[in-house]
């Protein structure tokens, strides 16, 4: 996996368009809901946002009423992050950062795991949200699913519709089983991955999906959702997790 060129990236991103938020309100709302559902009854105050970017979920979740500190490795996401978001963000590696163990409530990765080409550092990157999370804390991630049909047409090189465009070269699509066995290799219990569609998006790269967006918006989305196909075949794999309440912080 290739750092470097996740940097240079979101970098370029940010220079070139400004936030980075390509996913329509809905969407943010489907996936907010399934997150404050896995945090359960416990009074949850505290989060990391590893991989933040700009911050497009940070701040959703701090309208929640949370504190968050975002992590991201694009010097000009974070300096965005801090102007348009406010509060603690600070350029790091998610899979070694600087920030003090067992501090969060709850540790969230945004659309990141997928950014990570390799078994080892996903894992690397997940027993790191383990090491900052208190006992008990909950872990909580979204990635585009390999199992779904559009992903599969839009961003797997064997499809014959694959785009490159708007992709890191690092980028791979995630099952249900890869993530619950790495999150159980990391040190993570009650551990729970399923689909989730409703996922519109305001933004994609690519001319010709450009054209289809609205087709797949409103027909495909609703489609799966309300089809009873959504866990299995639904657009994000979605993600929550346990750290133990008893152990002490997984060590890097």
């Amino acid at each position: 996996m290739n750092l470097d060129k996740e940097r240079e990236f979101f970098d370029a991103f940010e220079a070139d368009h400004g936030d980075y938020d390509v996913l329509a309100e809905g969407a943010y709302q489907r996936i907010l809901r399934v997150f404050v559902a896995g945090l359960g009854a416990g009074a949850v105050k505290t989060g990391v946002d590893l991989g933040c970017g700009t911050g497009a979920f940070t701040r959703r979740v701090r309208a929640l009423g949370f504190d968050v500190t975002g992590v991201d490795i694009s010097p000009r996401s974070i300096e965005r992050a801090k102007t348009q978001v406010g509060g603690c963000f600070v350029v790091g590696d998610i899979t070694n950062c600087s920030l003090p163990s067992a501090s969060y409530d709850c540790a969230i990765m945004s659309g990141v795991l997928h950014h990570m080409s390799s078994k080892e550092v996903r894992v690397r990157s997940l027993r790191e949200a383990n090491r900052l999370l208190k006992p008990g804390g909950v872990f909580f991630s979204y990635d585009p699913n390999g199992h779904s049909p559009s992903m599969w047409l839009y961003r797997h090189p064997a499809s014959p519709f694959y785009s490159a465009e708007g992709k890191t070269e690092n980028e791979v699509l995630l099952t249900r089983r890869q993530l619950q066995s790495e999150l159980d290799e990391a040190g993570f219990s009650r551990i729970n991955v399923r689909g989730l569609s409703g996922i519109a998006y305001r933004h994609v790269a690519g001319s010709f999906a450009r054209r289809l967006l609205p087709l797949y918006n409103w027909s495909y989305e609703p489609l799966i959702r309300w089809g009873g196909l959504e866990r299995y075949l639904g657009t994000f794999l979605v993600a929550t997790a346990t750290k133990s309440s008893v152990a002490a912080a997984v060590s890097r």
